[in-house]
């Protein structure tokens, strides 16, 4: 298998992967008075918040000097340039021009009608930010940068178990160094949890693991048939009563991981969706939900467990940080990286590379076919 990461966060290269909803920023990350950037296959882009409060996300180049927006202010849900004080609104539009002195009108106006009324010309005249359709839902802003916005190949993923009562769910962003696929399979492989979090998720059991694998509709899910499965750490706070564990790992394409750990009434999910900065440099956004037992007395327990969750996730996904780096060094280490080897434990690897490679290449055609098998591995 060869995967291309270069092409997949190039926005003139990557086919089909742009005509998604991605991950921007959390809610939180966006404030009514300040502007943020991101970029987002190797598009630089400023996000703020227009004067109804909702997201707006535009190229972070000012049409002047071209200076970066995103270090410039907000005020009454407009953007002003750093530089020259350039003003643009929601839309993308320039709406004023410090250096040109009152009176400014923001709409059009023929030169014959800016006489008549003894104003300027318009400076929208000078042209249009690009201008990205945004989205906010689940705590999350999501950012489209496909051509047509009503041919996007799917809506935005839903946060699992968000506003669900008696969930509790909270976000943890990361950067990784490493591509989008690469990180997918990470979040979707069992066998490393024995090596790179040792001790703190899954210890070696030398134990055989009987699973299935499921390719259909843009997914691929794996199902484990393994009863006596069981989790160290934190594993143990959810499954006090010793229940059998349900554990499923699915992909949803292009770019989302939903990781599920059952115990009877009990669990949680661990939701990633990867946004593409560059080829080898993802934000991470995960969305960690669980539930207590039932038999658990007493919200307040609830609450006191939340910060330890908080630091245990941040210590496991710290982890996969640091095995992406590694993983990272090597594909950078001259000719052959991004050439790999399988075994029929990366079979739901292979899976998840046909499906990105498929749209990487403009989805042409139904796309891999629909397959379902049973594969054996050891952990």
């Amino acid at each position: 298998m060869t995967v291309d990461l270069d092409a997949e966060a190039d926005l003139a290269r990557c086919g089909a992967l742009k005509d998604f909803w991605y991950v921007a920023c959390l809610s939180t990350e966006l404030p009514a008075n300040k502007p943020i950037a991101r970029t987002v296959f190797g598009t630089g882009l400023v996000l703020f918040r227009g004067p109804d409060g909702a997201p707006t996300a535009l190229r972070d180049r000012c049409l002047h000097r071209n200076a970066r927006l995103s270090k410039g202010d907000v005020f009454d849900g407009k953007l002003g340039c750093p530089y020259h004080g350039w003003v643009y609104d929601a839309s993308g539009a320039v709406v004023e021009i410090p250096a040109l002195g009152p009176p400014q009108r923001g709409e059009k106006l023929d030169a014959h009608a800016c006489a008549h009324e003894g104003l300027k010309p318009a400076p929208c005249e000078l042209g249009r930010l690009a201008r990205f359709p945004t989205r906010e839902q689940d705590g999350l802003v999501y950012v489209y940068l496909g051509a047509d916005v009503t041919q996007a190949r799917a809506e935005p993923f839903r946060v699992p178990y968000w506003g669900q009562r008696g969930w509790t769910v909270y976000f943890m962003v990361t950067r990784f160094a490493n591509g989008v696929t690469n990180l997918v399979e990470n979040f979707m492989d069992v066998p490393h949890t024995s090596f790179v979090h040792r001790g703190w998720f899954r210890n070696p059991t030398r134990k055989r693991v009987p699973s299935t694998v499921k390719r259909h509709a843009g997914r691929v899910r794996m199902t484990y048939h393994q009863e006596d499965d069981a989790l160290t750490g934190l594993g143990r706070l959810f499954n006090p009563r010793g229940l059998p564990l349900v554990h499923t790992d699915e992909f949803i394409v292009p770019n989302v991981t939903r990781v599920d750990y059952q115990w009877g009434d009990s669990g949680f999910a661990i939701n990633s969706q990867c946004t593409p900065i560059g080829p080898t440099d993802t934000l991470v956004y995960t969305a960690i939900s669980y539930r207590l037992p039932v038999d658990v007395p007493g919200a307040w327990v609830g609450r006191a467990l939340t910060p330890l969750v908080r630091w245990y996730t941040q210590q496991v996904i710290q982890q996969d940080v640091r095995i992406m780096e590694t993983q990272r060094q090597g594909l950078t280490d001259g000719p052959g990286g991004g050439v790999y080897s399988g075994t029929e434990a990366d079979l739901h690897h292979a899976d998840i590379e046909a499906y990105r490679r498929w749209l990487r290449e403009g989805a042409h055609g139904p796309g891999p076919e629909d397959a379902e098998r049973d594969v054996v591995f050891w952990v």
